[in-house]
């Protein structure tokens, strides 16, 4: 069975964040309570940048707090998700999105959730892009504002720009963004060799949130023996008195007998979107007579959790 203290190493890593259908919630910025919103006319765009947490595919974007001003507006918002240069907007656009006036509350700021997988914008961490919101209303006429917070100190990744470069560095606005970001697993650093060689620890399936894969544990002793297998959130690479090099940092173990043909130990994955991207560390240890001190080591085995 898996460990359960394993289950607590993982829940101890929720942020308590909420996901998109597709992805994994990376960047969230939702100030509360609002402070303050920037109006969208055709001299005023409003521009938000972030700093992209999570490598994958950005599925979807959310300008979490907007609403109509001034009356009820009939024209519709463009958004775009354009580059930065230097940290300022530019005029590139990876991706668009036409949204009609009826789409958004009246008199609330409310979210919008937008789909952007079609455009195949594929991102990797500490990428700073921008979403641009655009609106073709005269100033002093029916528009719509974008809410947040000012004077800001919650979003540490990017700030406001109006007319595409002129920053107002006390500003940040409500948004959202998901990041499709694939479930992995890999070894990592060398094991200790037993009887048969080095025995492996590896994974039937990729950490998918929700899912059960099974860890395979190899038998380097040949006969049926005794074993452990160590879990935390940080590799390490540290000898050990017994031959072998320690390659996680433990906050957990579980001990177990090892049958001749290796050993399967099914290892539940929260379905917990905040888990996405976490980085979990393991590695096994056997009793073996055939090893320099009786003791055999496998690799290390990551699993990054995602989708």
């Amino acid at each position: 069975m898996p460990p359960p203290i394993l289950t607590c190493i993982l829940t101890l890593s929720l942020a308590g964040i909420a996901a998109a259908q597709t992805g994994c919630l990376d960047q969230s910025y939702l100030p509360n309570p609002l402070t303050n919103g920037l109006e969208v006319t055709q001299n005023q765009p409003v521009t938000q940048t972030f700093t992209v947490g999570l490598g994958g595919q950005l599925t979807f974007v959310e300008i979490s707090r907007i609403k109509h001003h001034n009356g009820v507006c009939t024209n519709p918002l463009t958004v775009n998700l354009v580059t930065t240069s230097a940290g300022v907007p530019t005029t590139t656009v990876l991706a668009t999105a036409t949204l009609q006036p009826a789409s958004m509350a009246i008199s609330t700021p409310s979210p919008v959730l937008i789909d952007f997988s079609s455009a195949n914008v594929f991102v990797t961490a500490n990428d700073v892009l921008a979403l641009a919101l655009t609106s073709p209303n005269p100033p002093s006429t029916p528009s719509y504002a974008w809410w947040g917070e000012a004077p800001s100190s919650g979003y540490a990744g990017g700030q406001i720009f109006i007319q595409q470069t002129i920053p107002l560095s006390a500003w940040d606005l409500a948004f959202q963004t998901w990041v499709f970001s694939p479930a992995t697993w890999s070894n990592y650093g060398a094991g200790h060799p037993g009887t048969n060689g080095v025995p492996a620890l590896t994974s039937s399936a990729p950490p998918v949130l929700g899912t059960t894969p099974n860890l395979l544990l190899g038998n380097s002793a040949g006969p049926p023996t005794l074993g452990a297998i160590f879990f935390g959130d940080t590799s390490i690479s540290v000898p050990t008195p017994w031959g072998g090099t320690a390659l996680v940092l433990p906050l957990a173990s579980i001990a177990l007998a090892v049958p001749a043909g290796g050993a399967q130990v099914p290892l539940a994955i929260p379905l917990a979107p905040a888990l996405c991207g976490y980085s979990l560390y393991m590695q096994a240890v056997l009793v073996d007579a055939g090893a320099t001190q009786s003791i055999a080591f496998t690799p290390g085995l990551l699993f990054v959790l995602g989708d």
